[in-house]
């Protein structure tokens, strides 16, 4: 899966199409520093080469202001597909789309900072139809820096041994449980002293039709 961008990713992204608006070209790198008050070249190079692997910007190396914008942030990035069957689909690397704010009402009130904190998935299986959610539906997840604090009965987008999977999130100590919303299908508990188990998403919404 290719992730949204950190704060600080989407800092100096946000200040890149702030400065190209407003003077109608690439700032030079070290404008970048002396913009974002970055104490080094090497921080915002490190930046630069990021947003880069993420397509969101390309550059020629040692060319003075040949940094250039790619494609825009406002819309929610697609990034791939998501299980709702079990455990065996994996993320796509590669962007599909972005979805324009326009299909997104409830998000577009949002700072660009807390947009950049989503993402959406085309869902695959129908184990979550109890919640209505269907096969190719698109589903709207958000970023949580603390999954510890999300509440039980939550839907979330979780990665363990390399695939992803979209279920409700039970925890009781130090197990999780991976909930379906079909009884056609068991739920998965993991332990998670033994075995490591990521969230990536919070469920917060869904588009039909899309894809």
């Amino acid at each position: 899966m290719q992730s949204p961008l950190t704060p600080s990713q989407q800092r100096v992204f946000t200040w890149i199409e702030d400065f190209v608006a407003q003077h109608g070209m690439a700032p030079t790198y070290r404008e970048i520093q002396k913009g974002l008050g970055y104490r080094s070249l090497a921080s915002v190079q490190l930046h630069i080469d990021t947003l880069t692997e993420k397509r969101l910007i390309s550059h020629a190396p040692r060319k003075s202001r040949s940094l250039k914008i790619l494609r825009p942030s406002d819309g929610i990035p697609l990034v791939g597909a998501i299980a709702a069957h079990s455990l065996v689909e994996t993320f796509s690397d590669q962007e599909i789309q972005h979805l324009e704010l326009s299909c997104l009402p409830k998000l577009a009130h949002l700072s660009q900072h807390e947009r950049s904190q989503h993402f959406a998935l085309q869902v695959r299986g129908d184990s979550m139809t109890g919640a209505m959610i269907d096969h190719d539906d698109v589903v709207i997840m958000r970023r949580e820096s603390n999954p510890r604090s999300i509440r039980n009965g939550t839907i979330v987008a979780a990665r363990r041994n390399g695939a992803t999977t979209l279920k409700y999130l039970y925890r009781r100590g130090q197990q999780i449980t991976l909930q379906p919303a079909n009884p056609a299908y068991e739920p998965t508990v993991i332990d998670t002293t033994v075995e490591e188990l990521e969230i990536q998403g919070v469920y917060v919404g869904l588009l039909r039709g899309l894809v």
